[in-house]
């Protein structure tokens, strides 16, 4: 996504200024930004950071850039053409795309979500009850005007309350680790704000939490899903190249994934407790957390050694000795580990070979072993011992099914290269392989920029394949027969070309 390329590059503060530039211009409905007055705006914004000042480059360029990454878009500068010779100037009033300024705004958002805290909006808990009942009254009153309305309010308040304690559950994680004595008096004073936070959100989780899953429960039971259709099609908006009703079938899609995400908050599912018990559950753990740092802090305080205080005391003496038999001695009465001792088996007594302690297991003999204890473990059962399975015959029929795969997926790139340039329509009925061979033609091409003439080209993903698809001659729709069913597409021409073959 070329879009996006200036977030990378070595300029991508100038970049960044020049786009915040032509942010605030339209949210102050403005339209078009010349470059002379782009560059005085980020002459202004950078009047506090002299270094930065001195290295702007040339703001022409850095707009040829954006308009090249298709960040913004540009027209001649009418205004200021007098003369032939001005009209000629190389002059443009710019713009964002709706691309780039949807990618400019995610990275604000971006900026403003690094270093927030987040937190427990307990006031959506309320929110998002109210709008369950509200839509429950739409719903038996059949006016989906409102239902709609209703479920935008159950899926904005849950968003927020999902978004905000999820950030502060990471935040709570991060201000739980305490770490030197320079943070004890700060983590003293931040113990009592939390803990009135967190049991004052667990009360509030209490009192609304199971409300809202009989709300939610209820809702069920009333088939709200089946209504998410008709509530689809209030709000449904035309989109290019696809009809009304799989606009409002796509639409009702997401809003049946959005409930089933408001339902796994709130609505215990098979062996999956709901988010907010697992948020009760951490929140009440955070507090009894916090009260053993209390404890431990105290501890600290009122005893003269710690455990940190024993280390560096047992780390000086291990400094202060004098041989390596006084390490020993004082890493053994310290940890407890001694040296290894050898296994073996007992042997005769007329064979003196004892193995020593201090011997190395190197240079002493091996312990004998049967070879039955060798062969079959130590839990053999009488009998013959049990035989291994022979991983060779598994592979060889795992090859086969892999070689009948390619061969079917060869044959189905070979049949539809061997039509030629075909019309969707006139590709009449295809098998499992052929219907896969032609979505993944399909999506690669559907992927790829249009050329001047409108026709799409692309690669197959391992470069096998080169796939162009024509733009339709008419607004008529083909229809393909797969294994499935049926695939109506805009009447484009495709053609599959062989590039190179590929390993058998």
């Amino acid at each position: 996504m070329p879009v996006v390329t200036y977030l990378t590059h070595q300029k991508v503060v100038y970049f960044r200024l020049a786009l915040d530039v032509l942010i605030e211009e339209e949210a102050s409905l403005g339209i078009h930004l010349s470059a002379v007055e782009i560059r005085h705006r980020m002459v202004q914004r950078l009047a506090a950071e002299p270094e930065l000042l001195e290295q702007l480059p040339a703001v022409d360029g850095l707009l040829d850039d954006l308009h090249r990454w298709r960040n913004v878009d540009r027209i001649h500068n009418m205004r200021r053409s007098v003369t032939a010779k001005e009209f000629l100037k190389k002059d443009f009033l710019y713009q964002l795309t709706d691309e780039g300024a949807q990618v400019h705004r995610m990275m604000l958002d971006l900026d403003q979500a690094v270093g927030t805290t987040g937190s427990l909006q307990k006031a959506m808990l309320p929110e998002v009850m109210e709008a369950l009942q509200q839509l429950d009254e739409a719903l038996m009153a059949a006016d989906f005007a409102m239902a709609s309305r209703a479920f935008r309010r159950v899926v904005g308040g849950f968003g927020q309350l999902s978004e905000n304690a999820k950030r502060f559950v990471q935040g709570l994680n991060q201000s739980l680790s305490l770490d030197g004595e320079t943070e004890v008096e700060a983590f003293l004073a931040y113990r009592d704000v939390v803990v009135s936070y967190l049991q004052d959100f667990i009360l509030v989780l209490n009192r609304y939490g199971p409300r809202i899953s009989e709300l939610i429960i209820g809702l069920e039971d009333k088939n709200v899903e089946d209504r998410f259709t008709v509530i689809a099609a209030e709000d449904a908006a035309p989109r290019l190249e696809t009809t009304r009703e799989e606009v409002i079938e796509q639409e009702a899609a997401r809003m049946r994934a959005q409930w089933a995400r408001v339902r796994n908050w709130f609505v215990e599912g098979g062996d999956r407790p709901p988010v907010a018990q697992a948020l009760q559950d951490r929140a009440a753990g955070a507090v009894e957390h916090i009260l053993l740092i209390v404890r431990q802090l105290n501890d600290r305080r009122s005893r003269r050694r710690n455990r940190s205080a024993d280390l560096l005391e047992l780390a000086v003496r291990f400094d202060r000795a004098e041989n390596e038999r006084e390490v020993t001695a004082l890493w053994r009465s310290a940890f407890g580990t001694y040296a290894a001792r050898h296994l073996g088996t007992p042997r005769d007594p007329e064979i003196d070979a004892d193995v020593r302690p201090d011997r190395s297991w190197w240079a002493g003999l091996p312990a004998p072993v049967s070879v039955t204890f060798r062969a079959a473990g130590p839990r053999t059962r009488r009998g013959a011992p049990p035989s291994l399975s022979d991983p060779r015959a598994r592979k060889a029929r795992l090859a086969a099914v892999q070689r009948d795969e390619k061969a079917r997926e060869t044959a189905a790139e070979l049949s539809l290269i061997a039509r030629g340039p075909v019309r969707i329509s006139d590709l009449g009925r295809l098998d499992q392989a052929e219907t896969e061979v032609l979505l993944r033609c399909l999506d690669r091409a559907l992927s790829a920029r249009p050329d001047e003439s409108g026709v799409r080209r692309a690669k197959s993903g391992d470069g096998c394949l080169l796939i162009n698809l024509a733009p339709p001659t008419d607004s008529g729709y083909g229809t393909v027969s797969l294994p499935g069913g049926r695939l109506s597409l805009a009447e484009h021409e495709l053609t599959v070309h062989l590039l190179q073959e590929r390993n058998r």
